[in-house]
């Protein structure tokens, strides 16, 4: 499905050149769920917007269904991260002056009526235990309810891959554990890869494949 060959990626910091992935092969399929670890501010972040199109790549290729990507064509770029890539971060990024559901409806890149979005969106609130505070403004939700929206947003699509850097990271231990539950559970009803980035060994253990970003380097590991 999407695959990163021969990578490489490095930013200039003064006259200094510093290279963060290095020579990266990676390959993610269809209904995958991958778990990439390593230490904070070693690039997992990185290697994550990059692979999600968010970030183009020094040299080497990132190819979609087996098609190089064109970095240089943005249209092309944001049909395919708009049509085939739901995106979660550490911090929710809501809208605060939206409800929890107005933010999800707002997200729904379709022509369906606004009744059908809000059935949606009604929908898959319902599902992660939300749909009673499906009007409460985003700001006045938890962090770990914002979080199930935020779930909500980057799957209401039916995205073929589902891009997470650090989900769990701004969350405590309980909330933390009911969100990875939560898509874990979703990723299989909509038939979607699931890429985790984490320093979490807990959750990096979840993976069905796993792998391990140390010095620009990336590895399976078992």
């Amino acid at each position: 499905m999407i695959e990163m060959r021969n990578l490489y990626k490095s930013f200039i910091q003064g006259n200094n050149e510093q290279k963060v992935l290095k020579n990266i092969n990676l390959k993610v399929e269809k209904n995958d769920f991958i778990t990439i670890m390593g230490p904070s501010g070693g690039g997992k972040s990185t290697l994550l917007y990059t692979l999600a199109l968010l970030s183009e790549p020094n040299s080497g290729d990132i190819l979609f269904n087996n098609k190089i990507v064109n970095f240089k064509n943005d249209k092309e770029i944001e049909k395919l991260r708009r049509k085939n890539i739901g995106l979660i971060f550490q911090n929710h990024n809501l809208i605060s002056c939206l409800t929890a559901l107005e933010n999800i409806i707002i997200a729904i890149d379709s022509k369906e009526t606004y009744k059908e979005k809000k059935e949606k969106a009604e929908y898959f609130l319902r599902k992660v235990g939300l749909y009673e505070k499906r009007n409460v403004i985003s700001t006045a939700l938890s962090g770990g309810e914002a979080q199930r929206v935020a779930v909500v947003r980057a799957l209401i699509n039916n995205p073929k891959i589902i891009f997470c850097d650090e989900p769990t990271g701004a969350l405590d231990s309980a909330n933390g554990k009911k969100v990875i539950s939560l898509l874990l559970n979703l990723r299989k009803e909509i038939e979607c890869a699931l890429v985790i980035v984490t320093h979490d060994k807990e959750i990096g253990r979840l993976g069905e494949k796993r792998f391990l970003l140390k010095d620009g380097v990336i590895n399976e590991v078992a």
